[in-house]
């Protein structure tokens, strides 16, 4: 077993134990807000996640926020997410996230979507159309995310957990790299 699979296998249980506390912690006793806020909140979330700006994307959090990533790490506050995202985002800035579909009961949102990048000839439909994508077959560079938000107020959420295979994502963004003739 390789260093990297150690420091990944360690990262992932990190992950995991954050994401446990973090239910625990976060949703017992909360208060409920409207379902109307949080679905504006949702939208806020995503056509922010569409905008190539991160720093803006990160303010959507509540200062003191718990963001799990199973692959890169868990984020306690609006900036350390913001301090993580943008740079890791400024190599890939083709990237969109599209949602499928999602879900808000209470606080929660689930949100199943597609972290996309262009098919080299183009769509359709723009890629980075969010709102209304058309066909998931139309693309041939995607992958599937489940996140979960908590809503905390305010049009900000307290709470991120992306669920999403590590693996599918690297060889995605680098198949798609070496389609486009993008050197790494």
């Amino acid at each position: 077993m390789s260093d990297q699979q150690i420091d990944l296998g360690k990262l992932a249980y990190a992950g995991a134990l954050a994401a446990a506390r973090g239910w625990q912690d976060l949703l017992p006793g909360k208060t409920i807000y409207p379902r109307d806020e949080v679905e504006i909140a949702f939208q806020d979330y995503a056509e922010r996640a569409n905008m190539d700006d991160w720093d803006h994307w990160a303010d959507i959090f509540t200062p003191e926020c718990l963001y799990v990533d199973h692959h890169f790490g868990v984020f306690h506050t609006a900036k350390e997410v913001a301090s993580w995202m943008t740079p890791l985002m400024a190599t890939q800035p083709e990237m969109r996230f599209i949602p499928e579909w999602h879900v808000v009961m209470g606080n929660l949102v689930v949100n199943y979507n597609w972290n996309r990048w262009p098919n080299p000839e183009g769509s359709a439909i723009d890629y980075g159309e969010w709102r209304n994508p058309g066909p998931t077959a139309d693309y041939r560079y995607q992958f599937p995310c489940v996140t979960l938000n908590i809503y905390g107020g305010n049009g900000k959420f307290c709470y991120e957990e992306d669920l999403y295979s590590p693996a599918a994502y690297l060889e995605i963004r680098d198949t798609w790299r070496r389609d486009m003739g993008i050197a790494d």
